[in-house]
């Protein structure tokens, strides 16, 4: 397989475009439109802040064709494997097909700040415009005529391959590398390596994490309609912004874990799965306020687990209507907030009844 890397700036890949020397209808690469309005801003204050752009991949095929002066040339004709959706983007930002979303950060270039955010390409500054059209992308071209349809299709399939970034995964992007650190840091807590009932897919996808934000949300004063995770990523940008109430949130969240790790010695498959473990993590809360044992606390939970199993009125003093908030629409903040609530009456009864 014979590869040419070559780097191009964005001018003169909208020069290939205009010329058709740069084409996007390759049999097996997906159709455009594929990003969202955000995706595209992002990646166009990327070029203007000289931020790392990934390289596009092309494959060449050389043809003759008649040029301006009707003599026949022989040029490379290119066909996009990948990064289809980034040119195609360039192209329509700078024909002002598009504005930059609202919340598109301001560019600094040499020391200078630019504002550029709901502006057309045509509205902002030349020293903008230039940093955009000047960014040069590395692209490889595999040569079509060294290289067969299985090596084509194993080839976009490898390009292709990789996991995309989950929300969460996402999320810890925004939030900032202080953040991602911290969060990341309780995350790797005991508790949850030893004792939560996390599988290893959920793990590998930072649902714990997810449930570790999850908490601190339903903690704070955050107006979240439900705790999917598109709405947990939209919390965490709030971070920044409120750094020292968050450090609190986060801090309470690593004491309850420091908690739990004395009440089980081992795997806890029930309340400590992840559509329970912020409501337990919120018990445990309360239990350090309240000065409970990590004793009573471990036999309020076999209570509160015998109580929530099916036919259970005949073996627990203390009854619960916690099922009726699990199941479909789990993440809707009716049930979210239902299941926390009902798991905080439930241990002040327990605690309650066994105190006298």
């Amino acid at each position: 397989m014979e590869i040419q890397t070559v780097s191009w700036n964005v001018k003169q890949l909208i020069r290939m475009s205009e010329r058709e020397t740069l084409l996007f209808n390759y049999p097996i690469q997906r159709g455009g439109g594929q990003w969202k309005h955000l995706q595209k801003s992002y990646l166009i204050h990327s070029l203007a802040q000289s931020y790392p752009i990934p390289p596009v991949y092309f494959l060449g095929d050389k043809q003759q064709i008649l040029n301006e002066k009707n003599v026949l040339q022989t040029v490379v004709i290119r066909w996009i494997l990948d990064g289809k959706q980034r040119i195609t983007t360039m192209i329509e930002f700078t024909e002002d097909r598009f504005k930059l979303e609202k919340s598109t950060p301001n560019v600094f270039i040499e020391g200078e700040e630019f504002e550029v955010a709901d502006k057309f390409f045509s509205e902002l500054d030349a020293e903008v415009q230039d940093m955009i059209l000047s960014r040069s992308i590395l692209t490889y071209t595999v040569a079509e005529e060294s290289t067969s349809d299985e090596e084509i299709e194993d080839l976009f399939f490898r390009m292709n391959n990789g996991s995309p970034l989950t929300v969460t995964q996402k999320a810890k992007a925004l939030m900032g590398v202080q953040w991602a650190e911290r969060i990341t840091k309780v995350g790797n807590h005991t508790l949850i390596e030893d004792i939560a009932a996390f599988s290893k897919t959920q793990l590998k996808a930072d649902a714990h994490l997810t449930a570790i934000i999850q908490t601190m949300m339903m903690l704070d004063d955050y107006n979240y309609k439900n705790v999917s995770q598109k709405i947990i990523s939209e919390y965490t940008q709030s971070f920044k912004s409120d750094s020292e109430k968050k450090i609190q949130l986060l801090e309470e969240v690593e004491k309850s874990l420091d908690y739990l790790i004395h009440v089980f010695n081992k795997k806890e498959p029930v309340l400590l799965k992840k559509v329970n473990f912020p409501m337990t993590v919120i018990a445990a809360r309360k239990a350090i306020a309240d000065n409970i044992s990590h004793d009573d606390f471990y036999n309020w939970s076999i209570a509160f687990k015998e109580a929530i199993k099916e036919n259970a009125d005949s073996i627990t003093y203390i009854s619960t209507d916690y099922k009726d908030f699990t199941g479909t629409g789990s993440t809707d903040r009716h049930k979210a907030d239902g299941r926390m609530k009902e798991m905080l009456r439930h241990l002040s009864a327990y605690m309650e009844l066994h105190s006298k």
